[in-house]
């Protein structure tokens, strides 16, 4: 693996499509709400799609996706945002743009069913679920790769994730069922598509 940090944004761009994509839309996304009345605003986050357990029984299937690239604050839309900058580089060159997708999105939806079937119901949004799952892929390479990761990086990778589960624990309004849903659906399935791309 490499250092993706020092690349100027142009190479950065070509070289990641899809992590640059994502972080362009859920920055439009966060400046659309923004002029919209608010990215806290309750009214504003259901419109954009935000989940919500009633409406996504009624058969908006679509709120399992949408929340992923939807964040309420700015202090969440800039932790995610700088977690998928330095995190997703990464896991985009090792399983190739499609299978990356692939990766970010059904961790953000297996988070999303986490929270509506075992977490409280209440308005979610937020990147973290795929965020975490990317974590997840992580500690799958770490644990069950061994030689694809160095192994201080790999303790240090395991110390963040318990400090950000322990963080999710103490503080209020986190949705910590989305998180380690997220986590353990990104271990899960770190495995198949890894060798589904090397097919």
């Amino acid at each position: 693996m490499f250092n993706h940090t020092q690349l100027p944004f142009r190479r950065f761009r070509s070289y990641f499509p899809v992590v640059t994509g994502i972080l362009f839309l859920q920055t439009l996304l966060f400046l659309l709400m923004t002029l919209s009345g608010g990215s806290t605003n309750t009214a504003v986050l259901l419109r954009f799609g935000a989940l919500e357990e009633t409406l996504l029984t009624q058969g908006e299937w679509w709120r399992l996706i949408t929340p992923i690239f939807l964040h309420i604050g700015l202090m969440h839309f800039l932790f995610n945002s700088f977690a998928l900058y330095l995190l997703g580089p990464q896991l985009e060159w090792l399983f190739g743009r499609l299978y990356f997708m692939a990766l970010y999105l059904l961790t953000g939806i297996m988070g999303n069913l986490a929270t509506v079937y075992v977490g409280d119901s209440y308005i979610s949004a937020g990147a973290s679920g795929s965020i975490y799952g990317l974590f997840g892929v992580y500690l799958y390479l770490f644990l069950f790769r061994r030689g694809s990761m160095d192994p201080d990086t790999g303790k240090g990778l395991l110390a963040l994730v318990g400090i950000n589960i322990l963080f999710s624990l103490i503080v209020p309004n986190i949705n910590l069922v989305a998180h380690l849903g997220g986590l353990f659906a990104g271990m899960m399935l770190a495995g198949p598509l890894l060798r589904m791309k090397q097919r």
